[in-house]
């Protein structure tokens, strides 16, 4: 079985106009692989946070964290459809403000799931928020 993760990042204004956005395939770690092993077996829950940091070095299989965690996000919104599981969450107007947010993580209560830089940077302010929508596909070949 093949896991594959993308991400995308929708920023709006104040009055929810889409200005902006950012997309890209995320890296599923290590730990996010026995992450799916564990969920597979009925041992865990599915992933419910998402994060935004600072940190520039680039994913690697072995990362446990973001390089600079700025905010961690409850999931707001799971959409399941055929292979593929969406996880939504919210970053506020008021939240992670000054921070130019340059990666973006999947977790499962402290375990990195899977984790990519943002690119172009997000300069966040207060004129705006994030919608970030992690995708994660499974796929099957004989």
């Amino acid at each position: 079985m093949e896991v594959k993760s993308n991400v995308w990042i929708y920023i709006e204004n104040k009055g929810g106009k889409l200005i902006g956005s950012r997309s890209g395939h995320n890296l599923i770690t290590d730990a996010g692989l026995n992450y799916f092993r564990d969920l597979t077996g009925g041992t865990v829950g599915r992933a419910d946070g998402q994060g935004v940091g600072t940190g520039t070095t680039a994913a690697a299989a072995g990362d446990t964290a973001l390089g600079a965690l700025v905010i961690k996000k409850t999931i707001d919104r799971r959409l399941d459809s055929d292979k593929v599981i969406t996880f939504q969450a919210l970053v506020l107007t008021t939240e992670a403000n000054g921070s130019a947010l340059s990666e973006i993580g999947l977790f499962y209560g402290s375990v990195l799931i899977a984790r990519a830089l943002i690119s172009p940077v997000i300069d966040k302010d207060s004129s705006m928020q994030l919608t970030i929508s992690h995708e994660v596909t499974f796929k099957y070949e004989v």
